[in-house]
């Protein structure tokens, strides 16, 4: 597994002092007294323990991550570097809540006691690495050994649990590829996302859309980011409330009361029925940090032995993590991540990788890694787009020189490298491919006596320009990675020297990304015809870039259902019986059950549509096979297309299937997947590491929409 390596080369573990908790589980594994290591470091209680402890226990494991801020509408996550993760030795008291008939199991921590054992910074990409020693991560995996069915409790859902929920065959999607059953991921990708949204949630729909770009990216020769990190991803991204008792909802919402000593709150007499459902004393102290808002889950539940209700854990032992971030430049770093609780399956060999969703109050970065590097003049200009250059007619197709305004230019704002035209014969022909999602531009206002740029847009071809305002990003300091917030004012002017949190002027070149000029979202669907301008201290006007156009497409495909149809087969086309629009489509073989044919037709098109296919799956045993059409029968089976020149938009798709008499009775569902052309050049599908930059066939936007017949025995 692909480790998501930190460049900061971490503290040297073996230095670190021992921490109280540490102390005592290496008294309890060499049955010694805490006094004879307390005070020492790891190396040091190494060599005083070697011949009482197991070496092996002195080890590291090493635990990789990143932190990232989650955009909460797109669901895009974006980096969070130059934060402190702290690693915790944490124990905490827990209730466990396993409501009846729930698959999810919820606890309640309660006097939680923490000790940080080591500290580490993410990189400008929100990386970071950590080595734990082994006898703490020994000392969690015996704990939970030695308890029955923890192992499984202590375990966020991931997409990789999921899996045994789903069919174990598909058939699909487009293009087929010979080879062996296809894995986990292959069968996940080949569900609606329905299904996959029904299973688990709005989180795993959109992994499902995630592992459907990247296999059709692979497909089409992408670099292949495909890893199994993604069946470890948590299918819950936050921690989600229990279905608590009513009374303990409405006792809360002061609708109700729950019996407690007089004058209690309404959380006390929660907290007193809790300790009666735990066999405790109603008055009982020691559940006086118990929270009934405060919660950690869901959980994997155990389903092997029965499982109380309510219980409670004591002492129980995990290693967390805990993140602050210096986000307004004073120096002082604010918490951005704290009380996680079991973030990391300790049980995976090799552990994967943590992922750490900070908060709103988080800054994260909108690039990350190395940025691309514009060759700048003497001249303002706008040279980039992500990592595609906007002055190489071999990349892009939109620069627009003054002289050529008005009438309107043919240069038009397109890449033409990625998804390129079906092969005609002759090689595969230039493509126009449209820009989607949010771009950065890269370029040079260093120019002159500039003091302040700004981009300017066009919606009309260049008759009439107005301000970009209101957008804003971070940047960073390139030594220390002190946020710098990036904001115009209300006429869109930006200091090209930015101002920190005390007011002081960044000189550019000490930015982290001194070309990063804007961060700008592409229109819905429209070409805009960008231009730099600068201006002076006074923001007076002092020079313009060349205009550059660049065409958004943001839409998604129109898939249309058609016709869907089936009849015997040996019968005459005659005698289809159409299934679209009956409310519950049926198909009964008769009392004998006898094979049966099917017409599927599906209409797909899009301002730039890419390809689109149609396919089929059933119920893991049989399933509706591609059958040949039938002479003279119109029109011949055409089930997958790849648009061959830029105006082909629009394709009609027609499949003739066979089901066998012998296929099992079910649901059996038919599919189209249809992408558009549109592709963001930021790096992040690794289209610039193509063998030939840019030249390759990425995904962004599509729709995967089915329906499903049932297939019955009977008349």
């Amino acid at each position: 597994m692909n480790k998501s390596k930190s460049s900061q080369v971490p503290e040297a573990p073996e230095h670190r002092r021992l921490s109280s908790r540490q102390v005592m589980r290496l008294s309890e594994y060499a049955k010694i007294d805490q006094k004879e290591i307390a005070g020492l470091t790891l190396a040091e209680a190494s060599e005083r323990l070697k011949w009482k402890i197991d070496p092996s226990r002195f080890l590291f494991r090493e635990i990789c991550g990143k932190v990232v801020k989650k955009d909460p509408v797109t669901g895009v996550e974006y980096p969070v570097p130059f934060a402190t993760v702290y690693v915790e030795d944490t124990d905490c008291n827990l209730i466990s809540y396993f409501p009846k008939p729930w698959p999810w199991g919820w606890f309640f921590p309660f006097n939680c006691r923490r000790e940080t054992i080591a500290t580490t910074k993410t990189d400008k990409c929100g990386n970071f690495c950590v080595r734990v020693p082994r006898f703490d991560i020994d000392w969690i995996l015996q704990w939970r050994h030695e308890r029955i069915c923890f192992p499984i409790i202590f375990r966020r859902p991931s997409l990789g649990d999921l899996l045994d929920k789903l069919p174990p065959e598909v058939v699909g999607p487009w293009p087929p590829v010979p080879g062996p059953d296809p894995g986990p991921l292959d069968t996940l990708s080949r569900l609606p996302h329905s299904v996959i949204e029904a299973i688990g949630g709005k989180s795993a729909q959109r992994l499902a859309q995630r592992i459907t770009k990247l296999q059709t990216n692979r497909t089409f020769g992408g670099v292949n980011q495909l890893h199994n990190e993604l069946l470890n991803t948590r299918v819950f991204e936050t921690e989600l409330p229990p279905p608590l008792p009513g009374e303990f909802n409405r006792a809360l919402a002061g609708q109700d009361k729950v019996v407690a000593a007089k004058g209690a709150s309404a959380r006390d007499g929660v907290r007193a029925a809790v300790a009666l459902k735990l066999g405790l004393d109603p008055a009982t102290k020691e559940l006086a940090g118990f929270d009934p808002q405060r919660c950690i889950g869901p959980f994997m539940r155990c389903v092997d032995i029965m499982v109380p209700e309510w219980h409670t854990i004591l002492d129980v032992p995990d290693i967390t993590f805990r993140v602050t971030q210096d986000v307004n430049g004073d120096g002082t770093e604010e918490n951005i991540y704290s009380e996680g609780y079991f973030d990391v399956r300790w049980d995976a060999d090799p552990l994967p990788n943590v992922t750490l969703v900070a908060s709103a109050l988080a800054k994260e970065s909108v690039v990350c890694g190395d940025q691309p590097q514009p060759k700048c003049t003497n001249v303002p200009a706008l040279l980039m787009a992500g990592f595609m250059p906007l002055d190489d007619p071999g990349y892009f197709d939109g620069g627009i020189p003054a002289a050529s305004i008005p009438p309107f230019p043919a240069k038009i704002g397109y890449a033409v490298r990625p998804n390129r035209p079906a092969d005609s014969g002759s090689g595969r022909p230039p493509a126009q491919t449209p820009f989607c999602g949010v771009l950065q531009f890269y370029g040079c206002v260093e120019v002159g006596k500039a003091k302040y740029y700004r981009i300017l847009q066009s919606t009309n071809g260049g008759k009439s320009y107005s301000a970009i305002t209101g957008l804003a990003w971070n940047n960073y300091r390139n030594t220390g990675g002190t946020p710098i917030p990036i904001n115009s004012d209300a006429s869109g002017w930006y200091a090209i020297d930015p101002l920190d949190a005390s007011n002081t002027p960044v000189p550019r070149q000490l930015l982290m990304y001194p070309n990063l000029l804007l961060h700008w979202p592409t229109p819905y669907l429209a070409q805009i015809i960008l231009k730099l301008e600068t201006g002076d201290g006074a923001k007076q006007h002092l020079a313009y870039s060349a205009d550059v156009a660049i065409q958004g497409d943001n839409t998604t495909p129109t898939v249309q259902f058609s016709r869907w149809a089936w009849k015997f087969v040996g019968d005459d086309d005659s005698t289809l019986r159409d299934l679209w629009g009956i409310p519950c489509p049926t198909i009964r073989r008769g009392a004998v059950p006898r094979d049966i044919e099917l017409v599927l037709e599906v209409t797909a098109s899009a301002p730039h549509l890419r390809d689109a296919s149609i396919y089929t799956y059933g119920c893991g045993s049989g399933a509706f096979v591609p059958y040949p059409t039938p002479e003279p029968s119109p029109p011949v089976n055409h089930p997958s297309h790849w648009h061959t020149n830029i105006n082909d938009n629009a394709t009609l798709l027609h499949q003739r299937y066979r089901l066998d008499h012998s296929a099992l009775e079910g649901a059996y569902t038919f599919a189209c997947l249809a992408s558009s052309r549109a592709m963001n050049p930021s790096g992040a599908d690794g289209g610039q590491l193509a063998p030939t930059l840019w030249n390759y066939d990425p995904v962004y936007i599509y729709t995967n929409p089915a329906i499903a017949v049932a297939v019955i025995n009977g008349n």
